[in-house]
C-alpha cells in the first residue's frame, strides 16, 4: 500500500505543477495519470493522435498494474491486504468511469474493466480487519496512545463502510477515551483590598477554548463542565492565578510653559494685514496611574501530581490624562495646545476597567500558550 499512496502522491504532484503531458506521465511510469491526462486531452480534442496512442497503452498498462498489486496482494500474508486490493479496484473503476464519460475514448478503449463486487468485497473484508485491529487496541483503552490507535482504525472502517456494524459507538467510545482531558481550574481573585470581578477572564479563555478546537484529541472542561459529565478523571489541570495586581506609581505633574509664535495676522492697517508676535501661558496638568502584575501559568499532569510546565506571565496598563488653562493670546496655542485647553478634568477609571486592561494582553499570552502546547498531542 505504501507503494500505491507513495506513486499517487508523486502524480498529484506533478498534475500540481502543471509540468506534465500523457506522454511524459506514461514515460515515467505513471499509468494513471498518464489515462488521465489522455482523456483530458480527447474531449477536448478528438482527434489528438498523441492521446489516442497514450490513452490505449496507458490504459493497458495501468490495468496490469492494478490487477498484478491485488494478485500479489491476494497471495500476502500482510493483514492490510484488502486495504491495498480495495485501493487498486477502486483506481480500475475510476478509470471505467472516466472512460464511459468521454465518447473519443471509448472508440479507442471500447471495453473498460470494472470490478464492482470484488471492490465491495474487498471494502467489507478489509474493514473486518480494521475494526478487529481496532477492538484489539480498545482491551487497552485506558492508555491512551492505543484508544488513539482504536480510533485511526475505525475512522478507516467508517470510510470503506459507512453503516458497518456498531462503528458510529465505536469512534464515539474510542474518541472519549484517545481525547485528552483538560480541567481549567477557576481563577483565585487577584487582590484582596479592592473589589475587581475577575472571572470574566477565565470565561473568555474557556469560551475561546471550547469554539476553537485545538486538537482533534484534545478537550477542555470547566468544573462545572467536569461535574455535570461525571468525569472520574482528568489527564491535566491548566491552573493560574495573579500574584499581584496592583495600582500604584500615580504620577501627577504641573507644567507651565510659555508660548511665544511669530508671523501671526494681528490686525489690519489701510486694508493690509499687519503681522506680529503672539504670546500665551499654558498651565497643563497631567495625570497617569499605572496597574501591573504578574499571571502564574501552570499545566500540571494529574496522575503525576507535577508541575509540566509554568511561565509567569507579566503585563501592565498605564491610565492617563492632561488638561490645561491658558492666559494671553489663543492664537498662540497650537492646534494640540487647544485640544488640551478644551478637555476638562476626568477622574481616574475604577480598579474594575483598569484591571480588565491590565488582563487584555495576559489574555493572548495565555491562548497562545496553550495553542502551542496542545496542538501536536
Amino acid at each position: 500500500m505504501k507503494r500505491i499512496l507513495t506513486i499517487s502522491f508523486l502524480a498529484l504532484v506533478i498534475v500540481m505543477a502543471g509540468c506534465v503531458t500523457g506522454k511524459k506521465a506514461l514515460e515515467k511510469g505513471y499509468y494513471d495519470l498518464a489515462v488521465t491526462q489522455a482523456i483530458k486531452r480527447l474531449k477536448s480534442n478528438d482527434d489528438s493522435k498523441k492521446a489516442t496512442a497514450t490513452l490505449k497503452k496507458g490504459y493497458n498498462l495501468a490495468l496490469d498494474t492494478h490487477l498484478d498489486e491485488i494478485n500479489r496482494a491476494s497471495a500476502s500474508s500482510d493483514p492490510m491486504k484488502w486495504e491495498i486490493m480495495a485501493n487498486n479496484y477502486r483506481a480500475i473503476n475510476n478509470m471505467y468511469d472516466a472512460i464511459r464519460r468521454c465518447p473519443a475514448c471509448l472508440d479507442i478503449i471500447p471495453n473498460p474493466q470494472r470490478y464492482d463486487n470484488e471492490l465491495s468485497n474487498a471494502q467489507m473484508k478489509a474493514a473486518d480487519e480494521r475494526y478487529n485491529l481496532g477492538m484489539q487496541a480498545m482491551a487497552q483503552k485506558e492508555n491512551r496512545l492505543k484508544a488513539l490507535e482504536a480510533h485511526e482504525h475505525f475512522k478507516v472502517v467508517k470510510n470503506m463502510v459507512p453503516r458497518y456494524k456498531d462503528i458510529d459507538d465505536k469512534l464515539d467510545e474510542s474518541l472519549f477515551f484517545a481525547t485528552l482531558k483538560v480541567l481549567v481550574d477557576p481563577i483565585p481573585s487577584p487582590s484582596r483590598f479592592l473589589e475587581i470581578k475577575h472571572e470574566f477572564f477565565v470565561n473568555k479563555i474557556n469560551e475561546y477554548l471550547h469554539h476553537k478546537p485545538i486538537n482533534e484529541y484534545v478537550r477542555f472542561y470547566t468544573a462545572e463542565e467536569a461535574n455535570a459529565q461525571n468525569l472520574q478523571f482528568v489527564d491535566h489541570i491548566i491552573h493560574m492565578e495573579f500574584d499581584e495586581f496592583s495600582l500604584g506609581n500615580v504620577f501627577r505633574e504641573n507644567t507651565i510653559r510659555e508660548i511665544r509664535r511669530d508671523s501671526v495676522v494681528v490686525g489690519k492697517v489701510d486694508g493690509k494685514d499687519v503681522i506680529g508676535t503672539v504670546e500665551a501661558k499654558m498651565k497643563v496638568t497631567e495625570i497617569a496611574i499605572t496597574g501591573g502584575g504578574l499571571l502564574d501559568f501552570k499545566i500540571l499532569d494529574n496522575q503525576a501530581n507535577k508541575i509540566i510546565t509554568q511561565e509567569k506571565m507579566p503585563s501592565q496598563y498605564t491610565w492617563r490624562t492632561s488638561w490645561g488653562t491658558f492666559e494671553g493670546d489663543k492664537r498662540a496655542l497650537s492646534e494640540e495646545d487647544l485640544v488640551i485647553v478644551n478637555r476638562t478634568e476626568v477622574g481616574p477609571p475604577s480598579p474594575q476597567i483598569m484591571f480588565e486592561e491590565f488582563t487584555a494582553p495576559l489574555y493572548d499570552q495565555v491562548i497562545s500558550k496553550i495553542v502551542s502546547y496542545y496542538r501536536g498531542f
